[in-house]
């Protein structure tokens, strides 16, 4: 586990370089509009994931897989590890405590960590969520959004598209990869909001900044637009699960952006935490069998996305 994630790769590096560099809020804020009503492709979801066998992430160090593989392994992973066997059950053996770090659960909050305390277990925390069947299946779509790099979605750039997010219009934080390199310092934006909230209010919430644009906002706005059944916690997870700076910032247990958190986010760090493991520590090079795959996920998307055309 402590080789993952190892950002030594100069091609990986590049990729950082180009998206901590362009990334501003004006770029940010015309990919948005832009995309909300391009390309207006009429998709089946399943149509959609098919076409991740021909997506490599070259921001990923840890595989060099199709993002099929990634998908399935990560929607597996939740299966058996998350879920109670034969059931859409959160299994009650998830302690809150064991998801961070030592270091980290000691520089939480002394308010957040007697909250996660008093729950002790994700099933009791989110006690108010009785079905998690949609958990796996989150796992399996997560990185859809990368299909931002195909011809007929846009053929995006790498670094628009791929890689940890982060906000824009605010300072960029120390708890960012690369952040040594000084690559925000060429980001246009790097005067213009080089201050604590930048545009935002104090502890305004996640849901009311401006994220880096790729993978993780596109899928969150098709999936909001195309009125799914998927609860607002599944919306949250695929928005928010490359956003390390917060759930698991680099080389430090205090995170970053805490300035811009509301409780809300507070509360979502646990369940954003058990997904980011996941999502990282499901990477093995086991190849998934594609008609299985269909037999498990075939009918959690017919439940919370539907077998008709989504528009993309």
């Amino acid at each position: 586990m402590t080789e993952l994630r190892n950002y030594v790769d100069s091609s990986v590096e590049k990729v950082y370089k180009k998206m901590i560099q362009k990334q501003t809020l004006d770029y940010v804020l015309s990919m948005k509009n832009k995309y909300s009503t391009y390309p207006n492709i009429k998709m089946s979801i399943w149509k959609a994931i098919e076409k991740l066998n021909n997506i490599v992430d070259e921001s990923d160090p840890d595989t060099e897989h199709p993002q099929i593989v990634h998908a399935c392994q990560t929607g597996a992973f939740i299966f058996y590890v998350y879920l109670e066997k034969g059931s859409n059950k959160l299994n009650t053996n998830i302690k809150i405590k064991e998801l961070f770090s030592k270091k980290e659960w000691n520089d939480l909050p002394i308010c957040i960590k007697e909250d996660y305390e008093r729950y002790c277990s994700l099933d009791v925390y989110y006690g108010y969520i009785k079905e998690w069947d949609w958990l796996p299946l989150i796992g399996f779509i997560h990185d859809l959004g990368k299909v931002l790099v195909l011809p007929e979605f846009g053929e995006l750039e790498q670094w628009s598209v791929v890689g940890d997010t982060f906000p824009v219009g605010c300072k960029y934080t120390n708890k960012n990869l690369y952040y040594k390199k000084k690559y925000h310092k060429s980001n246009p934006d790097y005067i213009k909001y080089n201050c604590f909230n930048g545009i935002y209010e104090l502890n305004c919430g996640f849901d009311n900044i401006h994220m880096s644009y790729g993978h993780d906002e596109y899928l969150s706005s098709v999936l909001k637009k195309n009125n799914t059944k998927l609860p607002n916690e599944a919306i949250y997870l695929i928005r928010y699960h490359s956003f390390y700076a917060w759930h698991n910032p680099k080389n430090s247990s205090i995170r970053g952006y805490t300035n811009l958190a509301s409780m809300y986010d507070w509360k979502m760090l646990p369940l954003l935490k058990a997904f980011q493991k996941a999502d990282l520590y499901s990477k093995v090079e086991k190849k998934p069998n594609i008609k299985e795959v269909k037999k498990i996920f075939g009918p959690l998307i017919k439940k919370y996305i539907g077998d008709e055309y989504l528009i993309w």
